[in-house]
């Protein structure tokens, strides 16, 4: 094999010059500009302008890749990302996420929701459906004193945290919790914030597993006329079953369940006291499926597996099928929480107060959001943040300074592929608002 020769050049070279492709993006979104941001300090402005350069400064590193608020130190070192962002330390931004209240809190996480809509209404997607699925995930950790770190039902050493998603993967709700939380606890602050955005035109929908079964959660969707589909648990399905055993009419599905194709499925009514709106009863569709003869179990009866789901959805507006296969696709959830937790590094959390991993989290998943949503101008069902990177962020090139502006210069092939997604994305964004002007 022939040597490889190695020759110094004194030209500065990068190798993020895609940063501007999504620099361009954040201005169109609006998010450089800290009039924008109720949630950043606003005593004068010039503490105002530099609340909104921390902010950048994190934002932009979710997306550049960091998996750490030490990388902050290796990207300000970037002249490009220094120049963009105003470069903070690493320090100077874990100060910043420290310094948020409860309030300020809030406030971001009502701008990570409100930031959602403004991207699902320019994805280059005809449908009106609003599907949330809520779910909660472990954030295992290795410190031990910080703050919220918890033994949870799996004896995992960990944080905790509540995730809501469309079916396009656009994050609407993250909060971080203390890691021996209950799945459901604060789910109901979480619908109420995200369907009270939501556009009147858009028909709603929300699924989510067992632990979120309860008259709390069932209420809230109600009154904010969304049409959910829950799994119970069997504590709670076993008295239907009983009571309705002898008027319940089996069907046989053409559903897989537990490995067998010879599934069933029926319908009861579920009545509950309290439900909002002057509702009576809910509906609960049973799958089951066959044991055979030489399985070892120890399941109620004996003879069958047995699945329950609640819905407010009836027979006129979704079969028995429609509803299972509906609750079915919330599984995709769990991919958008890997993408979340290894693309954008949310595994762990960098600080030992809980809040400050709050802002942390809120932050990473914003970023999430607008790197997601790009995908779908890369390709039609979306990608993950790996690609997306590749194709618009890892793009060598040169920087130059000269007369107070930063130049950029690409290959020409590479231009071309960020300004015709550049271009779409305006298209769609151009779109949006003369619809809604």
């Amino acid at each position: 094999m022939k040597p490889i020769l190695i020759e110094t050049i004194r030209k500065e070279l990068n190798a993020f010059c895609g940063t501007f492709f999504f620099t361009n993006l954040a201005n169109l979104l609006k998010l450089r500009s800290g009039h924008d941001m109720s949630f950043l300090s606003c005593k004068t402005k010039k503490r105002r302008e530099s609340e909104a350069k921390k902010f950048k400064t994190l934002l932009f590193s979710f997306i550049h890749g960091a998996q750490c608020l030490d990388d902050l130190d290796d990207l300000r070192e970037d002249s490009l990302f220094r120049e963009i962002t105003g470069g903070c330390a690493s320090t100077t931004v874990g100060d910043w996420m420290r310094s948020f209240s409860s309030r300020q809190i809030e406030l971001l996480s009502e701008a990570h929701t409100e930031l959602a809509f403004k991207l699902r209404a320019m994805l280059p997607k005809d449908d009106r459906d609003l599907i949330i699925t809520m779910d909660s995930t472990p954030h295992e950790q290795t410190g031990k004193k910080m703050e919220g770190v918890a033994w949870n039902y799996k004896d995992m050493w960990c944080l905790d945290s509540q995730n809501a998603y469309d079916q396009y993967g656009l994050s609407y709700g993250f909060h971080l919790r203390p890691g021996n939380t209950y799945s459901g606890n604060g789910a109901v602050s979480m619908i109420e914030q995200i369907f009270s955005r939501a556009p009147i035109s858009m028909r709603r929908f929300f699924r989510a597993d067992s632990a979120y079964g309860n008259m709390g959660i069932y209420n809230a969707l109600i009154n904010k006329n969304v049409s959910f589909v829950i799994a119970l648990k069997e504590n709670v399905y076993r008295p239907l079953l009983t009571k309705n055993k002898e008027v319940m009419k089996w069907k046989k599905s053409k559903m897989t369940f537990f490995n067998s194709t010879n599934c069933e499925v029926a319908t009861v009514q579920y009545p509950l006291q309290g439900l909002a709106m002057g509702k009576k009863y809910l509906r609960v569709v049973f799958l089951r499926a066959p044991i055979e003869s030489s399985e070892q179990t120890d399941l109620w009866e004996g003879k069958y597996r047995y699945y329950a789901l609640v819905t407010n959805m009836f027979e006129h507006e979704k079969s028995a099928d429609g509803v299972i296969a509906f609750y079915r696709q919330r599984a995709n959830a769990e991919n958008f929480i890997k993408e979340q937790k290894y693309g954008f590094d949310l595994k762990h959390f960098p600080c030992k107060k809980l809040d400050a991993n709050r802002v942390y989290g809120l932050v990473g998943s914003m970023a999430y959001n607008i790197v997601r949503f790009t995908s779908f101008f890369i390709t039609k069902n979306g990608c993950f943040s790996k690609r997306v990177r590749r194709k618009l962020l890892y793009i060598p090139g040169q920087v130059v300074k000269h007369a107070r502006r930063v130049h950029i210069k690409v290959q020409e092939k590479h231009k071309e592929v960020m300004d015709k997604i550049y271009n779409n994305i305006f298209v769609r964004f151009s779109l949006v608002h003369l619809n809604t002007g």
